[in-house]
């Protein structure tokens, strides 16, 4: 049966689940309705994801008119990169130049279960094979070019009349921001308190002033780290809402995470050196 395709905006394009159940009498309908779908629309390889099935499949058309099934396929070695030109039914009228690999191993079950290994020479069958695999991994060959370029194709899907759905545009401003502001300003605060020592001996304060000081260190580096939890669990949120936003993506996140924990870490070990009244410098 030719089932109707996934394509952009539409957001179902997530992460996928193995197939476990190969004696499920609905596994070779699926693949059969895969196969039709391929023929219906002249694709040389789709996903289970395509058509909105959430499961680890990728049905390649050989050269000679049959079929490969791949069934929870995991790359295992990648060789040689280059730029390959591609089209994806996803992004419809839209050709991409995407990063791929020229060779790559591969390991995947067929239909029943059998598992399979197998090395692939060929740098077209290798791309073809990688750029399903993104579906798979919830995500789509857009999630591999620059900023740049991403903003450029989305702007010729636009003009396509492909545009996310209300509420899914990536924003300007997101809340998270907030989240981060607000840390920045209490790490300046920890930073600036490791000149207690100078300004200590400059007003001559008491032992009770750099004792206060101290107390606010020592809650705010844990309250730093509670705030950095807080920015991921939002930033996850986001991710999901946002999938074509790059500043919605993990690598950035763990970015911005971690130059705040060194930092709050840095002025903590700081403040029980330089601000502790116990410290020889008082």
């Amino acid at each position: 049966m030719v089932k109707e395709l996934v394509v952009y905006p539409d957001d179902r394009i997530l992460s996928c689940t193995d197939v476990r159940d190969f004696k499920d009498e609905s596994l070779p309908r699926l693949l059969g309705d895969i196969r039709d779908t391929m023929e219906a629309h002249g694709l040389e390889a789709l996903t289970a994801m395509q058509v909105a099935h959430p499961f680890n499949i990728v049905v390649i058309k050989k050269q000679d008119g049959s079929y490969w099934e791949l069934i929870n396929p995991r790359i295992l070695k990648k060789e040689g990169r280059f730029e390959h030109k591609e089209t994806t039914s996803y992004y419809p009228d839209i050709e991409l130049t995407v990063p791929r690999y020229e060779r790559i191993s591969l390991l995947y079950e067929d239909r029943h279960g059998n598992p399979h290994s197998l090395k692939v020479e060929d740098r077209e069958l290798a791309a073809l094979i990688q750029q399903q695999m993104d579906f798979l991994a919830g995500g789509t060959p857009l999630d591999r070019v620059s900023k740049e370029y991403r903003e450029r194709v989305l702007e010729a899907l636009a003009d396509n009349g492909l545009v996310p759905m209300s509420g899914e545009v990536c924003p300007t401003f997101s809340r998270k921001d907030y989240v981060t502001s607000f840390t920045d300003k209490i790490l300046f605060l920890m930073g600036l308190s490791l000149l207690t020592p100078l300004a200590a001996k400059l007003f001559h304060w008491s032992q009770e002033t750099v004792a206060k000081i101290y107390v606010f260190d020592k809650f705010a580096f844990p309250f730093v780290i509670v705030l950095m939890i807080v920015y991921f669990i939002y930033a996850q949120y986001e991710a999901k809402k946002y999938r074509q936003c790059s500043s919605c993506q993990i690598g950035n996140q763990i970015g911005i995470i971690l130059k705040r924990l060194v930092a709050d870490l840095a002025f903590a070990v700081g403040a029980w050196l330089l601000v502790n009244p116990h410290s020889p410098l008082f």
